[in-house]
């Protein structure tokens, strides 16, 4: 039987201390002391900025559908676009881009006489036909040639204006907005859209909705691919 001392039964017992955990002891020791200058706000700032950083390169590198190089031109454009040179070449483009516009706008209707007031009585039927005739006098260019692309979309054998008289007369002061009170507005409306759904194959459960012109119909329909694809989890769609 060997004796053992209390000293080398704490020996015994002491907690075994991996290489690598001195190592981080030290460098921690080493890091607290350099940060030791720098009070605890200064600290809190630039941890929240490290962190905003990492953060953005994080989410530019892998939380995108879009290809990275395409990400990388689009960052560089826009970093390019913050120049003061750049910015004052943009800016004087557009400058003249609008002077030639509004030039061209002031062209069209030179020598005309504005109207900035109501006139202290109302137009004869007659004075109130001579004035719109001087407004139509303005126009120059002959859409009716069908040379207008996407403005005018004009019919070339058979005029339709008197059709478009005798609707006028008929529905004319009716408001689509109100359904319950013009039931031929929602139900002419209603038919419109089943129609066009038809067209496309849509379904019984297929729906859509009425707009003021072409324009909106665009927009509308980009809208729609839009929420489709966010309801897709693509979160930056592209068209």
């Amino acid at each position: 039987m060997v004796a053992t001392s209390g000293c080398d039964l704490l020996k015994e017992y002491e907690p075994h201390i991996h290489p690598i955990q001195i190592h981080i002891n030290e460098h921690s020791k080493s890091i607290n002391e350099a940060l030791n200058s720098y009070s605890p706000l200064q600290l809190i700032i630039f941890t929240a900025i490290i962190t905003s950083i990492v953060l953005w390169f994080y989410n530019f590198i892998f939380n995108n559908d879009e290809d990275i190089k395409v990400r990388l031109l689009q960052t560089i454009f826009r970093l390019l676009r913050r120049i003061p040179v750049i910015q004052r070449k943009i800016a004087q483009t557009k400058t003249n881009t609008l002077t030639s516009v509004y030039s061209d706008l002031a062209k069209s209707i030179h020598g005309h006489n504005f109207s900035t007031a109501l006139p202290p009585k109302g137009l004869s039927e007659e004075d109130l036909i001579t004035k719109l005739r001087e407004y139509k006098d303005l126009e120059h260019i002959k859409y009716r040639n069908g040379r207008v692309s996407g403005c005018v979309y004009s019919v070339e054998k058979n005029d339709l204006t008197s059709i478009y008289c005798e609707i006028l007369k008929l529905f004319g002061a009716t408001n689509p907005l109100h359904a319950d009170v013009f039931p031929d507005i929602r139900t002419m409306e209603a038919e419109c859209v089943r129609m066009v759904a038809t067209m496309f194959h849509g379904g019984p459960e297929c729906c859509g909705t009425m707009t003021s012109g072409g324009t909106e119909s665009l927009l509308m329909a980009c809208k729609t691919y839009r929420d489709l694809a966010l309801s897709k989890g693509i979160k930056r769609p592209e068209m």
